[in-house]
């Protein structure tokens, strides 16, 4: 039987903690697990706590201040609409070298309500929305895959002979119209490890994905997932899992949470590799490019004419 990973759950108060203490960090960045959630308690319907931070923000506070440890932040489109979130996600995967990734929820728990009739980003005043529900949620997942597709990271030759820096007719219209509509492009490159990895929680069968042939999901978190989500001081499941989620509640320290990932790291799960992308961590399959057909958003490039 293969053995699983350990991965752990930050909720706010923890990224405050962490984000605050340097001792805490350099702990952080050594341990051997797959990834950190932070800010699971956004979307795994949690109560909101007295104190927390934007999981983007900590993420990019990681990225810049460690060099091993892997993460995903943790947002909806309660708040964010997806573009948005594509260029945080993309922006992180550059920062970390592909260390970071995304797991979406339906809802945030920090998020202020939307209007009645479209609560999914329409709470942000500029117009539009949509319903808040997993099929919203979904549809941003894809829109996010897309959107950090749509600027190939080898695009970017440099070519000094002919002044021509970026392979623009490679970079691609996205053309969404579900949820959301969206023409694109995403106005950053892809990552140079590739697309970012994108996690979903679901806490029971209900609450799992919508299906599609290109389902953008790669990995799913709680209970009804391949990585159950386990409260810090029970006990794991029993089963065979990808992976275990620890999570720390509120009461609970990172020092604690830590504490316990090392002991559980010694009594049969799988130490993670330091370092290296979140993608080549968890042997997760690069996705599939957009399709051909896309529309090219610019045209082909001409040497400049001064060369």
């Amino acid at each position: 039987m293969t053995k699983p990973y350990l991965a752990l759950g930050l909720a706010g108060p923890h990224l405050v903690e962490l984000t605050t203490n340097h001792q805490l960090l350099e702990r952080w960045d050594a341990l051997p697990v797959a990834f950190s959630v932070l800010g699971i308690d956004r979307i795994d319907g949690s109560a909101p706590a007295p104190v927390t931070l934007s999981s983007s923000a900590v993420g990019a506070t990681l990225a810049s201040a460690t060099k091993r440890g892997r993460f995903l932040i943790a947002a909806s489109p309660q708040r964010d609409h997806p573009y948005n979130i594509a260029r945080r996600v993309a922006s992180l995967a550059h920062l970390s070298g592909g260390r970071s990734g995304l797991l979406i929820g339906v809802r945030d728990a920090y998020a202020p309500e939307g209007p009645k009739d479209a609560p999914a980003w329409g709470g942000a005043g500029l117009g539009g929305g949509a319903p808040l529900n997993a099929q919203t949620a979904y549809d941003t997942a894809r829109a996010v895959r897309a959107l950090e597709q749509s600027w190939p990271y080898d695009s970017i030759i440099g070519d000094r002979e002919t002044g021509i820096l970026v392979e623009s007719n490679r970079i691609l219209h996205v053309d969404i119209e579900n949820s959301f509509s969206i023409a694109g492009p995403l106005n950053a490159p892809a990552p140079e490890t590739g697309a970012s990895v994108i996690a979903w929680y679901a806490e029971t069968a209900t609450d799992r994905p919508p299906t599609s042939d290109d389902t953008p999901i790669e990995l799913i978190l709680g209970a009804a997932g391949s990585v159950p989500v386990v409260a810090l001081g029970k006990e794991p499941p029993v089963g065979q899992f990808a992976g275990i989620v620890l999570r720390a509640g509120i009461e609970q320290s990172v020092s604690e949470l830590l504490d316990a990932a090392e002991r559980w790291l010694a009594d049969g799960f799988v130490p993670s590799a330091l370092g290296g992308s979140l993608r080549a961590t968890l042997n997760l399959s690069l996705p599939a490019p957009l399709p051909s057909t896309a529309r090219a958003a610019f045209p082909v490039p001409q040497p400049h004419v001064s060369l």
